[in-house]
């Protein structure tokens, strides 16, 4: 199975890039060296986080992309992007900042042009905060569904004007399960023909509802490109993503079941190296038959 991270956060970018360096650190930043320290350490899959080329004053550089190339041949890694969520909203009914959404999503896609051979999957929230808050304001059981067919409706139509901007392949999409009903990412990835892209704590957190994570994959594991893989801590600072074993609802059973099932796309942790390695020791002890690197 072929574990990844995500190492590009805004708590890594600030604390070990720019409190450490300074605006010097942000001038002189490489992705590829990033990259390059994760895949010494034995990961064999690297997402990327375009979120931070919008909002920081970095460059990702023609030489830097030919870094990545050789990276990737040279340690046999693989590679997916995550396109940005920050302040993006693509199921919006104001269409200022649903345009702008959109564009910001074909930018980041435009900026890895020369390394679309070598990512795997581009990881995609259909909708973002201010459905989020949409939906937890509209309560009455008569409006919500209509509201949400809207929303659900806006972001299909939003989705497919990147795909055929960009012309992107369909299948290299993972539409990600959010602070969305969960029936309703389903249906846009099933309108739109696209991958799912399925986070353990987002639904073992409710955030997609009240779903049962095990019932889940094996229903969806068939059109999932890539898994996030973390546990729901109700007192962490970000409660969607806890170490493996440290929430009280992450079932080891859902290791064994990708396994059996034979999963072969990107597994993901987001978040730092302490819960990484907290995380697998969760593994080797709950499921030993599943390899997986040594920290």
């Amino acid at each position: 199975m072929k574990f990844g991270v995500s190492p590009l956060s805004l708590e890594f970018m600030i604390n070990r890039v720019i409190k450490e360096k300074g605006i010097e650190g942000l001038s002189n930043f490489r992705l590829s060296e990033v990259v390059e320290e994760i895949a010494k350490e034995g990961f064999k899959h690297c997402e990327i986080t375009t979120d931070v080329f919008q909002l920081l004053p970095i460059q990702i550089t023609d030489e830097d992309i030919e870094e990545l190339k050789k990276i990737k041949r040279r340690y046999n890694i693989t590679y997916s992007a995550h396109f940005p969520i920050l302040s993006i909203e693509l199921a919006c009914p104001n269409k200022f900042i649903r345009d702008a959404s959109i564009r910001s999503t074909i930018d980041a896609y435009e900026s890895f042009i020369q390394l679309e051979n070598d990512i795997e999957m581009y990881i995609l929230h259909p909708t973002g905060e201010f459905i989020r808050d949409a939906m937890g304001f509209i309560r009455d059981p008569k409006i919500t569904p209509i509201i949400t067919n809207i929303f659900t409706e806006t972001a299909i139509k939003s989705i497919e004007e990147i795909i055929k901007k960009t012309d992107i392949n369909r299948n290299k999409i993972a539409i990600e399960n959010i602070e969305y009903p969960l029936q309703e990412t389903i249906k846009i990835v099933k309108k739109l023909k696209t991958k799912l892209c399925i986070d353990t704590a987002h639904l073992l957190g409710g955030f997609s509802g009240n779903y049962d994570l095990l019932k889940i994959t094996e229903k969806y594991l068939d059109i999932t490109g890539e898994i996030h893989l973390q546990d729901y801590v109700d007192d962490n600072l970000y409660a969607d993503h806890g170490a493996l074993g440290k929430g009280k609802k992450f079932p080891p059973e859902f290791l064994n079941l990708i396994y059996q099932m034979d999963f072969k796309g990107p597994i993901v942790f987001e978040f730092p190296k302490k819960e990484i390695i907290t995380s697998i020791k969760y593994i080797k002890h709950h499921a030993p038959q599943i390899k997986v690197l040594n920290l």
